[in-house]
């Protein structure tokens, strides 16, 4: 068995380790089994991530971490892109795609001056902006710089049927532990898609691309992997898109009132968004090893 897990929720909250959990991963390790980190942040590297496991005593290398930022610019490289992307992104999303030698523009602030914070200032890129005829493909993730610019930009790119349309995920919020509300890339993915209408190829949960390419370099194989999740939306999710077990983890955003909700929902899809097992905490894993 093959076990992916996940990060914040599942074996983590905020900076601190959820208690067990280190120990009972490593003893899934010491059995031989394979473990790979998978999160939807395309806000850090797949360094930075496996920096933070070690840091809160996951056993942890860049080569059992899978992050979109890093996912992204594979997808690209394997199908032998040559264009340059436009990138509504941050800098590990950046430093992914030099990784691979992929161009790109669009990263950092792009905003119309305050003095001209009308909408005359922007109705003027229908005539003074000419887009970049070597963009052929325009990529979506987390962006703290996200403008009404970069929106015209996106939308313009997107809009055009000859470029790829690619986004890192569609979470709607990131998980906090107060009131305040953090929305997520998927909000961002919003202002694209819908004025571009078009929707993009998410390379994140709960698509396919992750455990793709895990069945490709690592050799991962369906029927002996188990998912590991605590969002029925995205985690689940990528197990049954992925036709992979899956077990739901209590300690995160879903619980067992939510598994009731779609096994008795009226949408089809919903039904089949159910965990096959679940578990109060990761580290009770390790009491049974």
């Amino acid at each position: 068995m093959t076990s992916i897990t996940l990060g914040t929720g599942v074996l983590w909250h905020g900076g601190k380790a959820i208690p067990g959990c280190p120990e009972a991963l490593q003893k899934l390790k010491e059995l031989g089994k394979k473990i790979f980190y998978v999160t939807n942040n395309s806000s850090k590297t797949r360094a930075q991530v496996a920096d933070k496991c070690r840091n809160m005593g996951f056993p942890a290398d860049l080569e059992n971490v899978v992050c979109t930022a890093h996912i992204s610019a594979l997808y690209l490289k394997n199908m032998n892109f040559t264009g340059k992307v436009y990138m509504v992104g941050n800098s590990s999303m950046a430093a992914a795609l030099d990784e691979l030698g992929i161009r790109y523009e669009g990263i950092g602030p792009d905003v119309v001056a305050a003095s001209e914070a009308s909408f005359d200032s922007v109705a003027k890129y229908q005539t003074e902006w000419k887009p970049n005829p070597e963009v052929r493909c325009v990529l979506v993730g987390f962006d703290p710089h996200i403008s009404y610019v970069k929106m015209i930009k996106a939308a313009t790119y997107a809009s055009n049927k000859n470029n790829l349309f690619l986004a890192t995920n569609e979470d709607p919020f990131l998980p906090t532990q107060d009131s305040v509300v953090i929305p997520g890339t998927g909000s961002i993915v919003a202002t694209v898609k819908i004025p571009a209408r078009r929707e993009p190829h998410i390379m994140g949960k709960p698509g396919t691309a992750m455990f793709d390419m895990l069945h490709e370099v690592h050799g991962l194989q369906a029927e002996k992997t188990i998912m590991v999740g605590d969002s029925l939306k995205t985690d689940i999710a990528m197990g049954v898109n992925c036709g992979i077990k899956s077990m739901l983890v209590l300690t995160g955003v879903d619980d067992l009132r939510r598994v009731e909700e779609n096994q008795n929902s009226d949408d089809p899809h919903c039904r089949q968004v159910v965990p096959d097992y679940y578990i109060d905490s990761f580290a009770t894993l390790g009491e049974y090893i």
